[in-house]
């Protein structure tokens, strides 16, 4: 981990210079800074740096981590307990008020703004120098190391495109996507006039520029970390030919082109030999502070380094547990947040069969590992001072029926260093499912349904196996239905409600907003404006 750490410390530096576009005078510089990108093992430095941005940097700024709240704070599985508060546009999120920019989609703009400047700053170096800016270096070396970093260059510059797709861009169907001009388009670093005057296009464009980066990475990225070929710090967190294929398969997902990402997934779930599996218990992907990680998590983003002092703090937005609880946050070791503001809505509980309609603890949700290990049930406060805070509600006494709140995360036994799965192989199982279903492959979706829904029962809380229990699906009782309410219970909290629903063109439901009503797909204004700052330094004619 050291090494890895050291590489960041190495990349701090640069992250200044890649800011949004208003930094004219960065680009009227004499003499603008050399790049200390002296050798191969230098260069390493830039491949790093926008993860960084992606993952590392506390309360906001880390797009990836911090857009999980943002995007499922909008969707009908958050509710917000009514009197909470936080220094976080929780209010304007649930109620999805996306009419004026808030303070975190602006900061995760600009946080995915310098991740795409240093990879255009390190690109623009390695094409503009005939793609062989290290001559003397060794054919090994460039085979196994250059083209490795050149292919997580680009592959990180389309996760940061993706989620600003995400946050501030119309989905697919809407026919702003293919219409509106929103997001600016930097495909170079050294090209002043570009990056003073970038050209905003569609949103159409910009899935064509993700998915021609993500299959440049794909072609150079290895399979894997090999010891002694590759760079110490790449067996850290890092993105291999098997991650980018599944982001490819989201990507492809998410614009309806369901054919092209079943061939990712077929790849991903079939060909990777047993690198990844639901072998193990839920928690397992989410209760590390080490180098390990669980079977089934495709790529994770780590934050066990002790010294690095960053950690996805947003997370107590909606999660149990406070950031620095240990060896899992409960019974003797409870440590509550104490900022929390979203917990699962009672019409999500009840929909996945975890409550019924007198919101009780239902025979489904205690053999249900998942609801055991990765969600926590508090009942309602009764007014008794002394009840038991991690079983009673005692934070917020106007909350007297019982709430489940998401409780993946600062789970590993120093709960701030947790890693937090990025991609996990039950994710793209209930993807391949819905696609397999929708074609007429109904073994097919029930065979990969299965399988997620047999690693999650508690054969000892059921008393019976899961092939042998009546939730076994079949082809002949399989239904859409059922898929998209396992993506509730394995995908809640982990940033995918929204993704999904516009993916398959559903409406998005209320929820419990007193009100308010479902909104029909293609979701018509539900994304953030881009930052004010950004719009004042756009030339329109």
């Amino acid at each position: 981990m050291k090494a890895f750490k050291n590489i960041i410390i190495g990349s701090v530096f640069l992250a200044g210079l890649f800011t949004s576009c208003e930094h004219e005078e960065f680009f009227e510089l004499t003499n603008p800074p050399e790049f200390p990108w002296l050798n191969i093992g230098e260069f390493e430095r830039a491949a790093v740096s926008p993860y960084n941005y992606a993952f590392y940097s506390g309360w906001g700024g880390h797009f990836a981590m911090a857009d999980r709240v943002i995007l499922d704070g909008m969707t009908d599985i958050i509710y917000l307990i009514p009197g909470a508060s936080a220094n976080y546009p929780v209010t304007e999120i649930y109620f999805r008020q996306t009419s004026a920019p808030i303070s975190r989609a602006n900061e995760s703009f600009s946080s995915g703004y310098r991740a795409i400047g240093i990879v255009n700053a390190a690109l623009d170096f390695y094409y503009n120098n005939d793609e062989d800016p290290y001559p003397d270096a060794s054919e090994a070396d460039k085979e196994n190391n250059l083209k490795r970093i050149i292919g997580e260059l680009h592959f990180m510059r389309a996760f940061a495109y993706y989620y600003h797709t995400l946050r501030h861009c119309p989905a697919p169907g809407d026919p702003a996507f293919e219409r509106e001009l929103l997001l600016p388009l930097r495909q170079n670093f050294t090209d002043a006039e570009a990056a003073l005057n970038p050209e905003y296009v569609t949103t159409r464009a910009i899935y064509d520029f993700i998915l021609e980066d993500i299959n440049t990475a794909i072609s150079l990225l290895p399979e894997a970390f090999i010891e002694g070929t590759h760079h110490p710090s790449y067996q850290y967190g890092r993105v291999n030919k098997y991650a980018a294929r599944a982001m490819l398969a989201r990507v492809l997902f998410r614009l309806g082109e369901w054919d092209q990402a079943l061939e990712q997934l077929n790849i991903v779930i079939d060909q990777s030999g047993d690198r990844y599996s639901l072998d193990q218990d839920p928690i397992e992907a989410f209760n590390r502070s080490d180098a390990s990680k669980g079977n089934e998590v495709i790529w994770d983003a780590i934050y066990y380094d002790e010294d690095k002092g960053s950690r996805p703090a947003d997370f107590t937005l909606f999660s149990f547990l406070h950031y620095q609880a240990i060896n899992g946050g409960h019974g003797e070791f409870f440590r509550r947040s104490t900022w929390h503001t979203y917990s699962m809505t009672h019409t999500t509980a009840i929909k996945i069969g975890w409550m019924d309609e007198e919101l009780n603890e239902t025979p489904e949700a205690q053999r249900d590992k998942r609801y055991q290990q990765l969600f926590h049930r508090l009942e309602g406060h009764r007014g008794v001072l002394t009840d038991n805070p991690d079983v009673y509600e005692q934070q917020y006494t106007n909350v007297t029926e019982p709430r489940i709140w998401n409780d993946k995360y600062y789970r590993a036994p120093n709960g701030q260093y947790s890693n937090v799965p990025v991609i996990r192989l039950g994710e793209l199982l209930l993807t391949r499912a819905i696609i397999r279903f929708r074609d007429g492959d109904l073994q097919g979706a029930a065979n990969d349904l299965n399988r997620v829904r047999n690693r999650a029962w508690d054969e000892s809380v059921a008393g019976i196996s899961y092939e042998a229990s009546e939730a076994f699906i079949t082809p002949a009782n399989i239904t859409e239905d059922a898929i998209n309410l396992e993506r509730l219970r394995e995908m809640s909290f982990e940033g995918d409600r929204l993704y999904y629903l516009q993916a398959l063109k559903l409406p998005l439901p209320a929820g419990e907003r007193s009100g308010e009503s479902e909104i029909a797909f293609p979701h018509t204004g539900l994304y953030w404006p881009i930052p004010q700052s950004e719009t004042d330094f756009r030339i329109t004619e």
